[in-house]
């Protein structure tokens, strides 16, 4: 992994944090996030049909972008569910986790191996430790009820989700760059399909819960413009992600070092959250940082 795709992921990663702290600490829950989803539809949509961009030449990629979109609503619904219940400096790490080793797994279990060393596949173990760490109240004694709370339940579902959505893009992304286009703009066009089946899976979720269009008709009345620069910070973060994973010899790389809003994510919780200092979190956060650093080295 390069310097140049190295800091595009960190950019990604911040702005990922930014959304999510937005969805923390404004209304967590999915009619957030399909607002936040529909409004960056509403803005790249029509810049591809000014651009003139012909929909036809990707044909292929359509069937993962269906998938692609139910994975990335489950994934919203999950990290929503967790952020209700628990505090964003755990749940945002616990969520982002998780894949590292999921990924991983479903790759093996798939047949590919191809690009994983020894290294990185510890600094990925290192990586999901540091986050099993932060849940704890209290570095002197282990408690495994920590990690059978509601909000966990909720940030396996977003990590599955997660799983999903990362493997489909990885694939979809491989077959778009083998066909002649800007790797720029195809990215866009992915990002915004996708967008436009995630809202259609978030508003058929809404339509059959009473508490989401409550949550829905407050969010349209008292907080439009934060949850639209939710949805443009969405965006951008995404499509840069989606540019990066041509250009890494395995799709977990990018998934790996990508944690390192992990961290980030954490403090936000703690510093601008007013979330609680605890000793298993700063350890956590440590322990994540120097998985992430033998994954990069």
């Amino acid at each position: 992994m390069n310097l140049i795709v190295a800091s595009l992921i960190f950019l990604s990663a911040f702005l990922h944090v930014s959304w999510n702290t937005l969805g923390k600490k404004r209304t967590p829950s999915a009619a957030f996030f399909f607002t936040a989803s529909f409004a960056s539809v509403l803005v790249l949509f029509p810049v591809l049909l000014i651009l003139g961009f012909d929909f036809s030449i990707y044909w292929k990629v359509w069937i993962y972008l269906l998938f692609s979109g139910f994975f990335q609503s489950v994934y919203y619904s999950g990290l929503a569910g967790a952020y209700r219940t628990g505090e964003m400096s755990i749940t945002y790490p616990l969520a982002r986790a998780l894949p590292v080793l999921f990924v991983p797994f479903v790759s093996f279990l798939a047949g590919s191996t191809e690009g994983l060393t020894f290294y990185s596949l510890l600094g990925m173990f290192v990586v999901f430790a540091g986050c099993l760490i932060l849940p704890q109240k209290t570095l002197s004694r282990l408690s495994f009820k920590e990690y059978f709370k509601v909000y966990t339940l909720f940030a396996v579902l977003a990590a599955v989700g997660t799983t999903g959505y990362t493997f489909l893009d990885s694939s979809a992304m491989n077959i778009i760059r083998n066909t002649e286009g800007d790797s720029i703009l195809s990215a866009v066009f992915y990002f915004t399909v996708q967008m436009i089946f995630v809202s259609i899976f978030l508003g058929l979720y809404i339509l059959i819960n009473k508490v989401e269009q409550k949550e829905l008709f407050t969010i349209l009345k008292k907080e439009k413009f934060p949850t639209i620069a939710a949805g443009l910070m969405v965006a951008a973060a995404y499509v840069i992600i989606l540019i990066c994973y041509p250009m890494v010899t395995h799709v977990s790389y990018v998934t790996a070092f990508r944690q390192i809003s992990i961290p980030l994510g954490a403090f936000t919780g703690m510093f601008f959250l007013k979330e609680k200092w605890s000793a298993p979190k700063i350890l956590g956060v440590l322990v994540i940082f120097i998985g992430l650093l033998i994954v990069y080295l």
